[in-house]
């Protein structure tokens, strides 16, 4: 065995040049894979750091009562140990234009220092010391050892500090000494949720979803696993690359097989020289991703807004396992050929010539049980997820923590997703099995074409086990760049009127999304939450402030909040959705006159027979935990169909027939005028060191998804070109002696480039079939008894890569090709 490893290795020193390609292949994955898994590893703290430190738990509390507030911290520090307190007030700026936040924080203190940095001078000590952020330096034009007047105070500038986990975060430092009366008082602590927190009173704790570490480390194998698809699609391209290598070292097999090597040491030739190409791409391309993600820190932190820790390295392993990974997929892609060269009976393999296609019933028949599998998962994700979902519906606040069919329940194992995954998973691997399947077909169907085509369709199928991989790999390139397209395409049509008018706020409790649970507060926590919707309010033009009702059912019990105690308790709200079985639902809310008014409609003429008004069309129905009804009295609502908007509302009279009440869910804030980006960060800065939640209109949504959508054609236009030109390079390098034969008889350049073209336009015709085909039949089944969400049909997108990538292809081709062979009567033996 040393010694076939030892001669593989020689003729991979003297070949290194025929195997540069896939070298180079495997380099780039493993550099992208290695550096995408740092960046994610780096980045992901950012978000958690920027409102925890290096705590999980946020508790805050109002700063008007001091002897409660110094009681509250008191069971925090018994509970937890050390706590680390952050006070906040805002200050208003040139006539209300704008509100400062003024903070006072330890910048010692054991949690909160991810959350403070200084960048220049020092830290305030002194009564009429301040450090400024430079965002705050810009608007008043401040500068260490400027003074300023603001809340009739004059201040002196010791320093510039800022947030390093939030750049954007704007803010005044005091010293915590001379803070003076905060408004809400922040307390960071570390520990288990549940402690301690029955004794608090009069307060809102935010906890994070993870530990800082498992956060990153999650954050870091997903992306391993997607550097882990591009491998495998390199190694698709990789084993059409080994095949060629393969069929030049044929003789050289047979060579060994007619001296009594066995088929397992041929086999070992070709996996040594794949495992060797695999090493030498891991070590190279791990050193380039960690390399060039060190040098794109410096670029990356105005992106993210956020200080990037170049020392912070993916955790090794993950490296390891990347590099391994290279390996594994490299000498598998090299055992696939070797698989089938090892079986070649040696007359054949000393001969040189290409064996018989190999049969295609058997990946035919297994390609169509698993995109039959694969596309039955993806349909039954959704109704197995709604049977569990009804059959253990939990009795607390959403299964927290425990098993969730749908998707929507934070921090539970969620079937739908799963489901889905695993199904898209399996499909796609059916629709590329079904690559020499393809092949076959096209082969079938052109019998009477012209010559270089029947000719290129001919040395397609004789080198079909190379010729499939390519088509695979183009597949895979433009079944995703067409699933984006369609899939933005849905996307694009629910966001089509946005999420809110862009003159609508939604103000709401934060941790309390107006979605199928509400809590139930009393009149003063009604009333201390409108006072601050007013200060929001008092900032935008003729402004209009609308409590939200939503129905719930009195007969239900009241059930006990995170805290497990009643002051956070909480019923189920009663939902709208689509049909008998209410698909797609959404909130309800109660139709107030405050609320029927901005829609223009008097109460009082409202017909007492209807009980919905809603812009949803068709059937509807409501969905009162796992209790769903048809709606027949329904009036529609002619205004646009914001998705968070309350565009669905329940009559008084339909309350009243169902014996439900409305419960107060939030505030909707109407302005006169389009909001301003300068009233919408107000909005911002007044909830932050709340405990409200500012849902605005998301302006940026469907232009992320339009780059997102170009970028993906982009990308995978141009790697199923890649793919293709690198595999017709290898089919047409495998027919050389064959061109050759045709040049020498009187074939011309014309000829030759209509061969060449042929061959690069079937696969790029195939690969669209098969690639968009898939797409098409993986989001049917995703939105199976919803077809119409994926109409109408994205026509001009589409056509960029259906029809665009092979029209390139077959123009490449036929551009590149032609050149009459060096030498014509002599045909190369290798």
């Amino acid at each position: 065995m040393r010694p076939v490893i030892r001669w593989t290795l020689r003729l991979l020193r003297r070949e290194w040049r025929a195997q540069l390609l896939v070298l180079s292949l495997l380099t780039v994955a493993v550099t992208v894979g290695v550096g995408g898994t740092a960046a994610v590893y780096s980045l992901e703290p950012v978000g958690h750091a920027g409102e925890f430190g290096t705590a999980n738990l946020a508790f805050r509390f109002g700063g008007a009562d001091q002897a409660e507030l110094g009681r509250s911290l008191e069971t925090i520090r018994s509970g937890y140990g050390r706590a680390d307190v952050i006070g906040r007030r805002q200050v208003l700026l040139r006539g209300g234009a704008r509100l400062i936040e003024f903070r006072a924080q330890d910048p010692a203190g054991p949690y909160g220092r991810p959350m403070l940095a200084l960048r220049e001078g020092r830290y305030p000590a002194g009564r009429d010391e301040v450090a400024v952020t430079e965002e705050i330096a810009r608007i008043l034009d401040l500068a260490p050892g400027s003074r300023f007047t603001l809340d009739q105070n004059e201040w002196t500038v010791v320093g510039l500090v800022e947030n390093p986990s939030n750049l954007r975060d704007a803010f005044v430092l005091v010293a915590p000494a001379h803070a003076g009366q905060p408004t809400t008082v922040t307390v960071l602590a570390r520990g288990d949720p549940d402690a301690g927190l029955v004794a608090l009173e009069n307060f809102n704790v935010a906890i994070a979803d993870l530990d800082p570490g498992e956060d990153q480390l999650m954050a870091a194998v997903v992306a391993l696993v997607g550097g882990s698809l591009a491998l495998l699609l390199v190694a698709l391209v990789a084993a059409a690359g080994f095949a060629v290598v393969g069929r030049r070292r044929q003789r050289q097999l047979g060579m060994l097989a007619a001296i009594g090597a066995t088929e397992r040491q041929l086999r070992l030739v070709m996996v040594a020289n794949g495992a060797a190409v695999g090493l030498v791409a891991a070590c190279v391309g791990a050193a380039a991703g960690l390399l060039g993600w060190m040098a794109a820190v410096p670029a990356m932190e105005p992106v993210v807004q956020a200080r990037i820790d170049r020392s912070q390295v993916v955790p090794w392993w993950l490296v390891a396992v990347t590099m391994v990974l290279a390996v594994l997929v490299s000498a598998a892609a090299a055992w696939w050929p070797a698989r089938a060269l090892s079986r070649v009976p040696v007359v054949r393999a000393l001969s040189g010539r290409p064996g018989p296609p190999s049969p295609v019933r058997g990946p035919m028949v297994a390609a169509a049980v698993l995109v039959v599998a694969g596309l039955t998962a993806m349909a039954a994700a959704d109704p197995l997820a709604g049977l569990f979902m009804t059959a253990g519906s939990p009795a607390g606040a959403g299964g927290a923590g425990g098993f969730s069919a749908g998707s929507g329940d934070a921090g539970g194992f969620s079937l739908e997703p799963l489901l889905t995954a695993a199904g898209a998973f399996v499909a796609a691997c059916g629709v590329l099995l079904a690559s020499p399947v393809a092949i076959r077909l096209l082969a079938a169907v052109v019998p009477r074409a012209p010559v270089p085509v029947r000719l290129a369709v001919r040395d397609l199928v004789r080198h079909q086990s190379r010729s499939a991989a390519a088509l695979a790999a183009t597949s895979l390139a433009l079944g995703l760049a067409a699933s984006v397209v369609l899939a933005v395409g849905v996307a694009e049509r629910d966001l089509a009127s946005g999420n809110l008018s862009e003159r609508q706020l939604i103000v709401t409790e934060e941790r309390n999304r107006i979605r199928e649970l509400v809590t139930i507060r009393t009149p003063d926590g009604i009333a201390h939450l409108r006072a601050r919707v007013g200060e929001i309010a008092a900032t935008l033009d003729d402004p209009a402030v609308i409590p939200l009702l939503m129905p719930v059912d009195p007969r239900e019990p009241a059930r006990p909040g995170r805290d497990n105690t009643m002051r956070t308790a909480f019923r189920h709200a009663v939902q709208i959705g689509d049909g008998p079985r209410t698909a797609r639902p959404g909130p309800l809310f109660v139709a107030t006159p405050e609320l029927l008014a901005i829609y223009g409609i008097d109460a009082a003429t409202l017909d007492p027979g209807v009980d919905v008004l809603t812009v949803r069309q068709g059937e509807v129905g409501l969905r009162h935990m796992v209790k769903e009804e048809v709606v027949t009295r329904v009036q529609r609502l002619d205004t646009p169909a914001y998705t968070m908007a309350p565009t669905s509302l329940i009559t008084a009279a339909g309350l009243e027939r169902r014996d439900w009440k409305g419960e107060f869910a939030g505030f909707l804030v109407q302005a006169g005028e389009p909001l301003t980006s300068a009233q919408i960060a107000n909005a911002y800065i007044i909830a932050s060191g709340t405990s409200m939640m500012v849902i605005a209109r998301d302006s940026t949504s469907i232009q992320d998804l339009r780059m997102v959508r170009t970028g993906m054609i982009t990308v995978g236009a141009v790697a199923a070109l890649a793919v293709l030109a690198l595999s017709v390079g290898l089919v047409r390098g495998e027919s050389a002696g064959d061109l050759r034969t045709l040049t020498a008889t009187g074939a011309s350049g014309r000829v030759r480039r209509a061969i060449t073209a042929s061959t690069v336009g079937a696969l790029a015709v195939l690969g669209v079939v098969l690639g968009v085909g898939g797409a098409y039949l993986g989001l049917a089944a995703l939105y199976f008894g919803e077809f119409e969400v994926l109409l109408p049909v994205p026509v001009g997108h589409l056509a960029l890569v259906g029809a665009g990538v092979p029209a390139l292809a077959t123009l490449g081709g036929w551009l590149l090709a032609g050149k009459e062979p060096a030498v014509i009567s002599r045909r190369v033996l290798e």
